[in-house]
This record gives C-alpha cells, structure tokens and sequence, in this order.
C-alpha cells in the first residue's frame, strides 16, 4: 500500500485547518515532525477547538499528541480539556460496548444474524484506542423478516422502543402508529432505548436499521438480505457477534457518509459534512487495505449501479488524508460527469450545486446560509427541513445524533 502526496486543495488550507485534518485520523510515524511544526505555529486554538468538537476528531487530535509526545506544546486549558474528555468517552464508551454485549447475547438466543455497524464496531476494530472515536448509539443492521425475534431480543435486553422523556427521566413506549410510520419512512426502526445509572451514559440507545440506504425519492436499491447472508463473525472487546464483509462495509460506510452529506434534513441540522465519518472510511481501508477484495468490490458496487456514490467518497477522502485506493479501483468507478460531486439536496427531482468549493463547506457551519447566497436559498431550506420534520418526526423528538 502506497501513501501518496496530500491534494493541492489541502495543501492551500490554513494552518489551524490542516493541523484538524492531519490529526484527524492515526498519523504514521514520519508524519510527526510536520505535526511539530504545525503545532508551533501561531495557531487560533479557539477555531481549532471548536472543528474538532464539531467534526468529533478532538479524542484523536489527544492521541496523535501522545503518539509524538507533543502534548506539552497546546496550553494547560487545552491539556485538562483533552485529558477529561479522553477519559469521559473512554468510560462512556465501555459501558455503550457493555450494553451491546448484553443486546448480542439476547439477539444469539433468538437465533438471529444481526451486524454491527459504523461507530461501535469501528471503535474496537478500526481506531488505536476505543476512546479516539465518540460514538452515541448502538447500530445494528437486520432484515425486516426478523423484526418480531429483533424486537423480543431487545426488550428482554432492557430497552423500550419509544421516545425519552427528559423532565421525568423515562423511556415512553411510542404508539404502533409511530413504530409503523418510522418503519416505513425511515431506513431504521423507532429507537430502542433504556435509562442507566452510569453519569455518562445514562440513555443508552440501539438503532437498527433495516436499509443501508434512504427511503422516498431514493434511486438505488441494495438487499439487506444479500448483505446479512455475507456477514462474517467478529469479536469486539470480548463481544461475540457479526459484521457486514470487507467490501459490503465499504459499501455500507459509503451509502452512509454520501446520504448524510447530500440529504437536505442532515444539511439543514449541519449534521452533513463531518470529517469523522470520512476518517471511518479511510481507517478501515487503511486497516484492512490487503484484505480487502478489490475486484470484487468494483463488481458488487456496479452491480448495485451505486458507482457515483462510492466514488463521491474514494474521491473526498483522498482530498482530505491522502489517495490511498488502488487507481485502477477509482478509474473503475469514475463517472463521466463530476459536477455530482457538488450537488445536494440530491432527493429533490433537480438537486442544487454548492458554490463554494469542498473544504469551505466542510469548515463553514454557516454553509446554510451560503449555499445559494441569498435569503431565498435558505428560505429554500427551511421550507424542505419543515417538511423533513414532518415526515421523521422521531428525529425531532429525538435531537438524535
């Protein structure tokens, strides 16, 4: 595997922006004396700050200073503030992993396949520690043949589907109304969830999705039922259970990131650009690089005709940390047309184009508001995220993350 040169859009960035995205994800041992001098710059701490926490890269950012022993060079505010939320994660995400330890015993006594997905998988398998990546919920991916033996699973397990009840601290069961309109509006079931008594976790939640994709005006279609029949076992910190295979994780991470970035109720929440969910990309193919079947990759993404999508995301994070897929593998996919790559709202009959340039957009929480560069565009936005409201209610309700 060939790390090459970083791209010249990344190279033109700020200090304060490239010191968020090198550390964003595990840095490789000659990469530290350009970290050393990064950090010896007069740097905005302030605008540094505030990225990590927005992009949840800050527990990474502490590890690479460790790695180097570089942690001395940031201001004694900045030290206390990494070492308590390294260690708060570190405590919030054992008992998350405590729980789906719980949940994977329930789900095997039912005798059910059902995966893990995205954060708590890739904490345990992917990244150095299991504090360096934050993660607020339990992903799980089944099919909707198996929802009554999923449910019952869950239930025995301590959750209750249904919604919390902040002022009296309780989970209240939703109404079958709202579990059967969740189902059919959503890529996932009404939340699973269950009060704890651990200060830093003390609402645990399980999402179980039963689409890797998007429902309305979505174009593609991929069979979770392919996806779960090629799981393969896994164990995460002592926990036994099954996770989707090389080339169907890139798959699903892929649908993932590109439906969060183009969908007009992520953009509208500024939950759509986030650079952690690019590094969960590029640390599992980084991770995984020489198991990972390249040519069967390429077939299953064209046979699902999903070439633009996991192209839109090879491409993006080779801008950010480096080209690191095969070129073979990128002409494979390459779409005629990459104006697409600048497209969102991508679930309206004609998607708009950003006009401001990746990395802009990527940095600007106020890319709302820039997206047309008037008030008209964000009128435009307000109009389709009452609109989303009002179709995934839950999410509302929820403030889910």
């Amino acid at each position: 595997m060939e790390r090459k040169k970083l791209s010249v859009e990344r190279e033109k960035l700020s200090p304060e922006r490239q010191l968020v995205l090198m550390t964003a994800v595990e840095m490789e041992d000659p990469q530290g004396d350009a970290l050393k001098e990064l950090l010896n710059e007069q740097l905005d701490w302030s605008d540094v700050i505030f990225q990590m926490v927005t992009h949840r890269t800050l527990n990474m950012f502490y590890y690479n200073l460790k790695k180097f022993g570089l942690f001395g060079i940031p201001e004694k505010e900045i030290q206390r503030l990494l070492e308590s939320q390294w260690l708060v994660y570190g405590e919030r995400n054992r008992s998350y992993l405590g729980h789906l330890g719980e949940v994977m015993k329930a789900l095997e006594k039912h005798n059910v396949i059902v995966p893990i997905l995205k954060g708590n998988l890739l904490a345990s398998l992917v990244y150095p520690a299991i504090e360096a990546r934050i993660f607020n919920d339990l992903d799980l991916l089944m099919k909707l043949d198996d929802i009554n033996a999923v449910t019952k699973a869950l239930e025995e397990a301590g959750f209750i589907q249904g919604f919390y009840d902040e002022e009296k601290g309780i989970v209240v069961e939703a109404t079958r109304k709202a579990k059967v309109l969740t189902q059919m509006v959503s890529h996932e079931l009404q939340e699973f969830q269950k009060v704890c008594d651990n200060p830093f976790a003390k609402l645990v939640q399980v999402d179980v999705n039963h689409d890797i994709l998007w429902r309305g005006n979505c174009p593609y279609k991929i069979d979770t039922k392919d996806l779960i029949e090629r799981t393969v076992p896994v164990e995460i910190n002592g926990i036994k259970g099954y996770m989707l295979d090389y080339a169907d994780n890139i798959i699903q991470l892929s649908c993932h990131l590109y439906k969060e970035a183009t969908l007009m109720i992520w953009i509208t929440d500024i939950r759509d650009l986030k650079i952690y969910k690019f590094a969960d990309l590029y640390m599992y193919i980084k991770k995984f690089y020489s198991d990972i079947d390249w040519k069967q990759l390429v077939d299953r993404v064209k046979g699902y005709g999903i070439d633009k999508i996991v192209y839109y995301n090879f491409h993006f994070i080779g801008m950010m940390f480096g080209e690191l897929v095969p070129q073979e593998v990128m002409d494979s996919l390459r779409p005629e047309d990459l104006t697409y790559l600048d497209e969102y709202g991508i679930e309206n009959q004609e998607p708009s184009i950003w006009k401001v340039d990746f990395f802009t957009r990527l940095f600007d929480t106020n890319r709302v508001l820039i997206a047309e560069g008037q008030t008209s565009g964000m009128s435009r936005f307000m109009e389709a995220k009452m609109k989303a409201d009002g179709k995934c209610f839950h999410r509302t309700i929820q403030g889910k993350a």
